[in-house]
Formats: C-alpha cells, structure tokens, sequence
C-alpha cells in the first residue's frame, strides 16, 4: 500500500479571462506557433496561387509546369514532415510516391472492391503506402542518421526493381504502365492540365494544413525533441517510438498521395519517373527552400522547377538568360548546366545560408523591420557543425542579458517556513545490486540505495566513482541489472522513459535543453497529461487538442514563473546563460509534477546567490511531498540541504547516514583523501 504523501501544488487551470476563445487573448507565454495567423496566410497563399493560374499563365506548357511544382510541393511538404521536422534521412520519398502511383493505377484496372474511380485508387494507395511505410519505420526503429538514409536507399532500389518485374500488378508494358484511368469528379472527366491543375491545388491545400494542425498542437514539439536528443524526450515521457513511426508514415502516405495523383494526371506512370534522381531532388528542394519552415517545400520547389527553365530562355512569360558558352569544344546554354547548377547550390546554402531561401527572406525582413536577427542555424547545420560560430544578435542578447531572475513567489501551503514534512521511513524508491559496466570497467557495481517518502537524500563521491552513471542506470539511459521498485512497484531498467511513468523525473550533470525550441515549449514536453497528443487527434479533434494544450501551457507558465523564467518564456533556449538553463530543466521537472527527482549536480556552474536560489527551489519542492535523490559535488550544499548522505567509490556504496556526520566516517574519508599507505602497511 502506498504511503500518504503531500500533494505537490497543482498549477493553475486556464481560465476563459486568461485566454480567448480564439487564442489571442491574455498575456501568458504560449508556442510561436499559436501566435499570429497562419491559417489566413495559408488562404492567401492559396488565393495567390488560384489567381494567377487564371490569369497568369497560358498555354498548355506553362500550365503543365505549375502542375509539376505543385506536385513537388505536395511530396516536399512530405519529407519536411519526414525529415525536416523529424529529422529522419529518408531518401525514400520519391519511391512511395511510385507505390502510390503503381496502387492506384492498379486498383482502378481492376476495380478493387467493385469500385474503379480515382477516388478509390487514391484511397488504397494512400493506405498501402502507410502500411509499407509502417514496417519498414518499425524495422529500422533502431537505425541512426546515416544506417536508416543507406536502408531507404535499399528500399527504393527494391521497390522500384519489384515494379519493373512484377508486370501482373504495373500492368506494364516494357517500362511504362499506359493506360491509367483519368481523374473524374461526379463524372465529370479532368482530361487537361488546366483541370487537373484543380487537383493538384486541393491537395496541396490539404498538406498545408495539415502540417498547420501539427505545427499547433504537441506533435510537432515532441518530434522536434526527439530528433533532437531522443534519449532525454523519453526519460520526460515522450512517445519517442510512437513520434518516430508515425511521422515517417504520414510523410510517406503524402508521397502516396502525390504519386497516385500525377499517374492519373499523366495516364501513365515509369519506374525511371521516380528513381533516385526524382529522391535527391526532393533533398535538394527541401534545404534550398528552407529546412525549418513549412513554406520551405514551397519555395525550394518552385526554385527547382522554374529556375532552370528561365536559365533555359524563359518561364511562364518572363524571358530568360540568352547566355551560350563553350565547353571543350561545344556550345551549351546555361541550363544544360543544371545538374552542376543545383550540387553547388546545395553546397553553398548548407554552409553559408543553412535556413535556406526562406530564412534569407527572414533576414531581409527583420534589416527592414528593424527587428532582432534570426538565427542563422538549424538543427541539420548543428548535427554537420556548420552552424557559424557567432553570438546571438546583439538586441537578443542585450534583451537575455537584461532579464534578471525573478524573485521566487511566495512559497504556499507546508512550505512557508521552509520546513519539509518529516519522513515517514517508507521507501519510495528502491535500488537493489545495480550493476552497470563499460567493456572490462565497472562503473556501478552492485550499490543498492532507497529513497525515503520526503526526504532529500545525497549521493556523493570523489570524480569517476560512478554517481552519474548510477542515474542514468535507474533511468534507462545505459543498460543495467539490478532491480528497482518504485512504490512497490517493479521497474525493468535498461530503457529511457519506464519509471516516467511512476512520477519519476531527473535532470542532467549538464542542462539538456532544446535549442531548437523557446523555453515554454521546452516545459511542455515533460507534462503529464499525455492524452490527445498525436497525429490522429491533432488532425481531427481540433477543439479537444487546443483546449487542452491551453491548460498545458498555463502548467508550464506556472512552472517558469517559479523559477523566475516567466519573462523568457518565449525566446528559444539557445539564447539562455547556463544558469538560466539550470532553471530552466528545474521548470521542466516541475512541470512534470513529479513525486521522485532526480537530480545531478544541480549547483554545479552556479554562483552562491544561484545556489542559495536553487537551495529555496528545492526545499519548496520538498515540502510539496516530492523526494529527492540528488548527486552534488559541493559538499556544504550537500550538508545544508540534504537529510541523509550516501558515498560512492569505484561504483561501489561506502557508506550512507545524516548529513551531519557521514562525512565523518573514516571510510568517506578514505574514499576523499585515499589511504596513507605508510599507515596501513605499519598496522
């Protein structure tokens, strides 16, 4: 049975006053994503586009173009889910948009299910599609960066093979399956380009707003910290697996989609239309454009498309470049040059502009507006440490180096006068022979530690002795035996994220935070309430998903405003001091409401006033009912803050009693000091 503890304070809800009806009211911090209007920027986006296919472009040739850069559009906003934002290295896009070709085609001849419309094809290339996308996700779930880019590069070999020889489902003669039924609506046949433009429009509306949905809801976070730092999103409770998965699948089923579309479109369909080329062109579009923006895929495509045409001699009415030169004898017009043209191109915008086209837009944006200026990294120049080394602009920094601290608020309830309540003596976390090796070395071996309801117990011992990896072994971080019961209850070790679920949260030896997110996005992550945070929810449960994630985002105020990090809320945590990322994974614990912290080295890099801070943080904590297991090296922290002491040597339990005299065990000594060896060898 469990033993009763304090409650630890809840946060505030959201109230209607705090926050309006349609997110604008109020002045709590919230995700930049829920700030501005994207949707009516997405409407005139579309308008644009509409408008000047009616009155900007003639002629079946420029017409059929746009049709092209829509149909990249749709497939790069794929892969900008798949691996801009997810930060998976599949070059396997091109290729599930020939599944999606080759099973629309196939299902419409044979007119699956009794059906032989292009609705009905579109629907079953969609879904084959996520089926292949889904396996072949979970089999390579273990796969890093580069192994998972070589397997899609396998893949897209395989399938493309398959489709050259399984004629009984191509329906291929040769290599070209002809004879693809048109697209029709009620009947009415879409036999054109210009018709078919209208397609081509509607589905690239719906992608956009699609990744509008995900950009606005938990989705889009949780994947940005999984790709980021995977291990430190599941020991915070993120669905790393799930986010990994269903992030390939949704950017794959898209490809599905766009491939279905253009073999319809075109009445026929060739494995060479979706080779290799048609996959590293997609990469190309995606980081010319810009890897970190939705409108990325739209810019780098219309780049990819109309560019090489203008240099050709002009696109869609405006004249091009009419330059020839001579290359070992033969005279080439710049386009021929296209191929040279893109690989440099990629080359420069990675090293010099890795924000790509829309980024530079940025920039602009902010010299005229006299703005800060964004960041000239992503999370790819960072992964390939090509993000140039300088310092944040000077009104960024100007703007962190200003904000001070907040004062702590008034601490409420059984902890006004600092006092903790007493511990009751069960033990709420229990770790029994754990064992932890690296090769031939030892790092923990066999310690067995419990943690008292409300206690604050410190783990301490000379450097190398094995602390941080004995918490990192209790949370999953490394492989580990042992066993470790938390309330009784059993928890397997060796995977980041189990004793999440007990109410177990830790931070870091040195602050992991999110970079590539502000600060209250960053708290968000390690919230409890985990109900309606995937795709499916965020897609079709609109109302549901932001009323809730409204309440998320009071929780994680709450947790910055006791820190004193409320002002910052809203800038990207790249731009905080080490002290404030301190506070800032201490706002993240606490958004987590846990019962269990653990904590390493929290005052390590901290000045006293920062340390007598996070000393207030950590009794207030306390008398809220959460326990503490907390790996310090300055022992006058240590002794001022904790109830029992424990002491590690060579990964092995020396000794654990009170704070005020464990130190004085000759053993702990021993452990600081060593051993006069002149001593031991005349006793």
């Amino acid at each position: 049975m469990s033993t009763p503890r304090a409650t630890l304070e809840k946060p505030r809800p959201a109230s209607p006053a705090a926050v309006s009806s349609d997110g604008s009211g109020g002045e709590r911090p919230r995700p930049p994503a829920m700030r501005g209007q994207p949707y009516l920027w997405l409407a005139l986006f579309l308008l644009g586009v509409a408008l000047f296919r009616q009155f900007g472009v003639s002629g079946f040739g420029d017409t059929d173009l746009v049709n092209t850069w829509l149909f990249y559009c749709v497939i790069v906003v794929g892969f900008y889910l798949v691996f801009g934002v997810s930060g998976q290295f599949a070059f396997s896009q091109a290729v599930f948009a020939a599944v999606g070709a080759y099973t629309s085609a196939w299902a419409t001849r044979i007119a699956l299910f009794g059906v032989d419309s292009f609705w009905m094809g579109v629907v079953v290339a969609i879904a084959i599609t996520a089926v292949l996308a889904a396996v072949f996700a979970f089999l390579m779930r273990r796969a890093s960066h580069f192994y998972f880019a070589i397997a899609t590069l396998g893949l897209s070999e395989i399938v493309l093979e398959v489709l050259r020889k399984w004629t009984e489902f191509s329906g291929a003669s040769g290599d070209t399956t002809s004879g693809i039924r048109p697209i029709s609506v009620f009947g009415y046949p879409l036999d054109n380009p210009y018709r078919i433009f209208w397609v081509w429009f509607g589905a690239l509306a719906l992608v956009m707003l699609v990744t509008l949905f995900l950009a606005r809801s938990p989705v889009q976070r949780e994947a940005i910290a999984m790709r980021d730092q995977d291990v430190v999103a599941a020991t915070l409770g993120v669905a790393i697996l799930r986010s990994r998965i269903t992030m390939f699948v949704l950017g794959s089923a898209i490809a599905g989609l766009g491939g279905a579309i253009f073999a319809h479109s075109k009445g026929f369909a060739t494995p060479d239309s979706f080779a290799i080329d048609l996959g590293l062109g997609i990469f190309v579009m995606l980081i010319v454009g810009g890897l970190n923006s939705r409108w990325g895929p739209i810019v780098g495509a219309a780049f990819y498309v109309f560019v090489p045409q203008w240099l050709q001699g002009g696109v869609l009415g405006i004249p091009g470049v009419d330059v020839t030169v001579n290359v070992f004898g033969q005279e080439h017009r710049l386009g021929d040059f296209r191929d040279i043209f893109f690989g440099s191109l990629l080359v420069i915008v990675m090293i010099a502009f890795p924000e790509g086209l829309v980024g530079i837009g940025r920039r602009v944006r902010s010299l005229v507006l006299g703005r800060a200026h964004p960041a000239q990294r992503t999370w790819l120049s960072d992964l390939f440490g090509l993000t140039p080394k300088k310092h944040p602009a000077a009104d960024d920094h100007a703007r962190v180096r200003e904000t001070t601290v907040a004062p702590t608020p008034p601490v409420e309830a059984a902890a006004v006068d600092g006092a903790a309540p007493a511990s009751s003596g069960a033990p709420v976390l229990e770790a029994r022979d754990i064992r932890v090796q690296f090769g031939g070395v030892r790092a923990v071996d066999g310690a067995s530690l419990s943690v008292l309801e409300h206690e604050i117990l410190g783990l301490v011992g000379p450097n190398g002795s094995g602390k941080t990896t004995f918490l990192n072994a209790l949370t999953g971080v490394v492989p580990a035996s042992g066993s470790l019961r938390v309330r009784g209850n059993p928890v397997g070790l060796g995977r980041a994220g189990r004793v999440r679920a007990f109410a177990v949260v830790r931070t870091y030896q040195t602050p992991q935070t999110y970079e590539h997110l502000t600060c209250v996005e960053d708290v968000l992550l390690s919230t409890a309430d985990r109900p309606l945070t995937g795709i499916t929810p965020a897609c079709l449960a609109r109302l549901a998903v932001v009323r809730r994630d409204r309440a998320r985002w009071e929780a994680a105020a709450h947790a910055l405003e006791r820190v004193g990090l409320i002002e910052l809320a809203e800038e990207p945590a790249a731009r905080l001091s080490y002290g404030q990322r301190r506070l800032l994974e201490l706002a993240r614990a606490i958004n987590a409401q846990p019962e269990i912290l653990l904590l390493d080295e929290p005052s390590a890099g901290l000045d006293s006033a920062e340390t007598d801070q996070l000393v207030e943080h950590l009794r207030r904590l306390q008398g809220e009912g959460v326990s503490m297991l907390l790996v310090d090296h300055k022992l006058d922290f240590i002794t001022s803050l904790c109830d029992r002491v424990a002491v590690l040597e060579l990964g092995r339990l020396v000794a654990v009693g009170p704070a005020a005299s464990v130190f004085e065990d000759q053993r702990v000594v021993d452990a600081y000091l060593g051993v006069d060896e002149e001593a031991t060898s005349s006793a």
